[in-house]
């Protein structure tokens, strides 16, 4: 089968692999109908060190995706050859004191589907995972849908993580397909007041069609001026979701005291700062967000009856085999792009 390798920094490289084994007989070999390319793929891209780990080239990313079952192991009874399904890319092990808790996400040893190191990923023709990892593809639901649940479901993890009251005025700080998501699920829930920003001017023009009330580019203006001088006491809460020093310190910054800082953003660095005295004298609430914990299926029913719409969002496809121009436009912010997504 063909795969598009991570060879180095900013190489991709289609490869032939033999088709992946069923490891077990509650687990299903898979093919790839569309793959999306995360900011976490990304990362691998552009830099060969993520969160102070070397990345191990070559390597197989993806994890945003739908699929077709192609072959189940024999104890599989909820699904057959052909069946449309959506990834959960998580796999936890179910015993750990995290997992028995309910939190799946900081599993102990958990794998992910596309993480270096760990698991090949879904920018391959095939690939398998346990089956409790699938969730059955309703008509109504697209690939492209399937395949943007999986970023609104970590929308909605931080959502959910964030507690927030309806009357609270909201920032966003990167609007990419995350954060445009937050946006939709702020608005799907009657948030009226949300301030956005972002690098990029089409980014910008999304986030006002996705429900931002007020959206700017950090490139051009002073944001935090801007959006204090329209709310002198401060934002109640901001989902940071670029993983951006700049950001993150603009975060702090546009918080009023007594609010809250959601972390969606994965920064490139191992480590990143916080100006410790307006946290402290602020008494601003950090909530970091590890990816999602069973959020999938909700984000699929709200794809399903028609509360969100995500299909938007995906603005660029291509074949397997232009997939170094796939992350080279998602990358560097081409021809306006979203999402770019891999269709097989």
């Amino acid at each position: 089968m063909k795969a598009a390798y991570l060879t180095g920094v900013r190489q991709v490289l289609i490869q032939e692999k033999p088709e992946p084994e069923i490891p077990d007989q509650q687990s299903v070999l898979l093919k790839t109908r569309m793959a999306g390319i995360c900011g976490s793929d990304l990362h691998y891209f552009v830099s060969d060190s993520v969160g102070g780990e070397k990345v191990p080239y070559p390597c197989l990313v993806g994890h945003e995706c739908s699929a077709e079952v192609v072959r189940a192991g024999k104890e599989v009874q909820r699904f057959k050859p052909g069946d449309l399904v959506a990834v959960e890319p998580s796999i936890s092990c179910g015993v750990c004191d995290q997992c028995l808790a309910g939190r799946f996400n900081t599993c102990r040893k958990i794998r992910f589907l596309g993480h270096p190191g760990e698991l090949d990923g879904c920018f391959a023709e095939y690939f398998v995972l346990p089956a409790r990892n699938l969730i059955p593809l309703p008509e109504s639901v697209s690939l492209e849908e399937a395949m943007l649940a999986e970023p609104l479901s970590i929308a909605l993890h931080a959502f959910n993580l964030a507690g927030l009251e309806r009357s609270s005025k909201i920032g966003v700080l990167g609007t990419g397909p995350i954060g445009l998501s937050i946006i939709l699920l702020l608005k799907l829930n009657g948030f009226s007041s949300i301030w956005a920003t972002d690098r990029s001017e089409a980014r910008i023009k999304a986030a006002l069609k996705a429900g931002a009330g007020w959206a700017a580019s950090v490139e051009q203006e002073d944001i935090v001026s801007e959006i204090l001088q329209r709310q002198p006491l401060g934002l109640e809460a901001v989902f940071e979701v670029s993983g951006d020093q700049e950001a993150i310190n603009q975060a702090v910054e546009l918080v009023r005291p007594g609010g809250k800082i959601i972390q969606v953003g994965i920064p490139l660095a191992e480590r990143i700062s916080y100006r410790s005295t307006s946290l402290r004298r602020k008494e601003i609430t950090l909530i970091n967000v590890r990816r999602q914990n069973r959020c999938l299926e909700k984000a699929l029913e709200l794809i399903q009856k028609k509360q969100i719409n995500v299909s938007w969002l995906l603005t660029h496809r291509f074949p397997l085999e232009e997939a170094q121009q796939a992350f080279t436009t998602a990358a560097d912010r081409l021809d306006g792009v979203l999402k770019a997504a891999i269709v097989f």
